[in-house]
């Protein structure tokens, strides 16, 4: 008596191969084939979706009592390290002049300032390989941590605040700066320059006793300036100047030749000028 594939039967075939696994369910499969007329193997092809060459090795292993071993750790694509050999020595050899280590020695970690994407650029041009051939981004950033290259930025070490010349240093500056105060030719100025400052009706978070209209937020500035100011430490005098552009040595020179007539009234000149 041959099995009629009805819906149901073949409902209930179906979901007991699905919890079947490697020979278990081709033998299963194979039983259930044995169990059809003529022309099995071509009707479980059509009506149940079953491979043919799946059902013909469950055969030889119904027939013949011998399982066989299912390979498969060597299916599939094959790693980098095969496919490409030399790979990993020419990726260190293009990480490791471009990486550091903790500078606190707290770990053994290496840590790369290049991309994945520069790494890969190299290969290209420098190692000649094949655009083909040539691992994706993705792949490099990911062997790039195996091999021990993570992507992070290492802070660098503090600077000494405080080294042992300092105060002969700071003694000498101030030296001069007394030198420079009781010699009646000389003019001692202070200069500096700050951030850029934006001109407009923009929040500073500044506080006001009263009620203040303003935007929902800020706006692009009407302008943008940069202070720069000159002092005079004997008579504390102050000169203010604001620049739309950079603050040069030119800019510099400029401020102090408008203000040097004023300055020149207040010393004892021996410049013939």
């Amino acid at each position: 008596m041959s099995l009629e594939l009805t819906n149901d039967v073949k409902a209930v075939i179906q979901k007991a191969v699905a919890l079947l696994n490697g020979a278990a369910r081709r033998v299963f499969m194979a039983s259930v084939v044995k169990q059809m007329d003529r022309g099995g193997q071509r009707l479980a092809a059509v009506e149940l979706g079953w491979n043919r060459d799946v059902i013909r090795k469950g055969l030889h292993e119904l027939q013949s009592g011998i399982i066989c071993v299912d390979a498969f750790n060597l299916r599939g694509r094959k790693r980098l390290e095969e496919r490409l050999p030399s790979l990993e020595a020419d990726i260190r050899e293009i990480a490791e002049p471009k990486s550091q280590t903790d500078p606190t020695f707290r770990t053994t970690q290496l840590y790369r300032r290049l991309t994945a994407g520069e790494v890969r650029r190299q290969l290209l041009e420098a190692k000649g390989y094949p655009p083909d051939k040539v691992p994706s981004e993705r792949t490099l950033r990911r062997k790039l941590s195996e091999m021990g290259y993570f992507p992070r930025r290492v802070a660098k070490s503090k600077p000494v605040r405080k080294i042992p010349e300092t105060n002969a240093i700071f003694d000498q500056v101030h030296q001069i700066n007394h030198q420079a105060d009781a010699d009646p030719g000389t003019v001692r100025i202070s200069l500096d320059t700050k951030a850029v400052v934006a001109i407009g009706d923009l929040s500073r978070n500044g506080k006001s006793r009263q009620g203040e209209q303003a935007s929902d937020h800020d706006f692009e500035p009407d302008q943008k300036v940069v202070p720069f100011g000159l002092f005079r430490p004997d008579t504390h005098e102050t000169w203010l100047f604001f620049t739309s552009g950079s603050v040069t040595s030119d800019f510099m020179i400029d401020r102090l030749e408008e203000i040097w007539p004023d300055l020149k009234k207040t010393v004892i000149l021996h410049i013939p000028w």
